[in-house]
């Protein structure tokens, strides 16, 4: 009788194991069509591999930088924030969420989003200047209180 349980246990585990190999192989298909400029191709594979392991934060981060390519940049933020619940330290989350944002017009969330990802790793400062900068003047270009008219779309 006890065996049962112990072989219910075992089958489990190996499924799991195997719905992660899936993943990673999903992973790496997904960023080598990324690579050959299949973005809807690597949308379609990204998908299935968060699907296969939904507590990868590396197919949420794929999928949301692929999101971010295809300019759906709601749904890049949306696999973002999953990757943060995955893995709150992921620093190119918040830089992928950063731009995101930033691309919304919504600059206090992509300033946010870029400052978070420099306390995570501090070595991100230098390549993030350029973009803070960019934040900063959009921001105050968009601001009422600037005297200039925000931008029309």
């Amino acid at each position: 009788m006890r065996s049962i349980p112990i072989v219910f246990l075992a089958l489990l585990l190996a499924s799991t194991v195997t719905l992660a190999a899936d993943a990673d192989a999903l992973i790496r298909d997904g960023e080598a069509k990324i690579q050959a400029g299949e973005l809807d191709a690597a949308v379609t594979v990204l998908r299935e591999a968060a699907a296969a392991d939904q507590t990868s934060a590396l197919a949420r981060l794929r999928l949301g930088g692929a999101l971010l390519m295809t300019q759906d940049y709601s749904g890049a933020i949306e696999q973002f924030r999953e990757t943060v619940k995955l893995d709150p330290n992921s620093a190119n989350a918040f830089v992928g969420m950063s731009v995101a944002y930033l691309h919304s017009a919504r600059y206090d969330l992509a300033r946010a989003s870029l400052d978070e990802a420099i306390r995570i790793d501090p070595d991100k400062r230098k390549e993030a200047e350029p973009l803070l900068a960019y934040i900063d003047r959009a921001s105050a270009r968009t601001d009422p209180a600037s005297g200039e008219p925000p931008p029309q779309h």
